[in-house]
């Protein structure tokens, strides 16, 4: 075995490495966790049918993008809208003046829902279909805890404060678990590439004069 194999041979693996390393993770499920707030007085049912929606959300929620960046937008929007409720402003009076002043995916879909109420629609109907544009159990949360507070009169503004500290531990672990990826990454150039040809630099000499001695 000669040196040039063994050069090329690192080689080959270092740029392995490297093609690896430079290729796009895959987009981790989002749903880890969520904090049911004491505040509801009637925790939801754990019924068949709510286990099956629960799947389904997990489900779709696998790798996709534009879920991730709503999330990211979430904790934000939450708490400003507690803000301006604890100011005295109604449910419908804090989206309306939260989300125009957004920007987002999570502020467009919100953006949708408050024009299909200025024609017309309930807006505890309406709320409820942000689950089915944002499939994320965090926004159906969000959803349901809205529509609860306009049928029922329940106090939303510390809800939503709870939600947001929930969605911002979600993030928080989502980017130590990116951070982790993204660390054992890095360590295929510095195995097959960097560490090699280190090594191969160290001991070509020794090799080359090993090889003048046996002729």
């Amino acid at each position: 075995m000669t040196a040039e194999f063994l050069i090329a041979l690192v080689f080959g693996f270092g740029v392995a490495g490297l093609i690896f390393n430079l290729k796009p993770a895959p987009v981790t499920s989002l749903d880890m966790r969520i904090r049911v707030p004491v505040a509801l007085a009637t925790p939801p049912e754990r019924t068949p049918s709510n286990l099956m929606q629960s799947l389904v959300l997990r489900m779709r929620s696998l790798n996709s993008p534009k879920i991730e960046r709503a999330l990211f937008e979430l904790p934000e929007i939450i708490d400003l809208l507690a803000v301006c409720l604890k100011a005295g402003d109604g449910i419908y009076q804090a989206f309306e003046k939260v989300v125009p002043r957004s920007t987002g995916q999570l502020a467009r879909e919100l953006e949708k829902i408050l024009v299909a109420v200025q024609y017309g629609a309930a807006f505890s109907e309406e709320i409820k279909k942000l689950p089915k544009a944002i499939p994320h159990p965090q926004f159906q949360e969000l959803a349901s805890k809205v529509s609860l507070a306009i049928n029922r009169g329940s106090p939303l503004a510390q809800m939503l404060k709870d939600q947001g500290e929930s969605a911002r531990s979600e993030i928080k672990n989502l980017l130590i678990r990116q951070a982790g990826r993204n660390e054992t990454r890095m360590l295929f150039p510095l195995v097959f590439l960097i560490l090699p040809v280190t090594v191969l630099f160290a001991i070509y000499p020794s090799l080359k004069l090993l090889n003048f001695a046996i002729i």
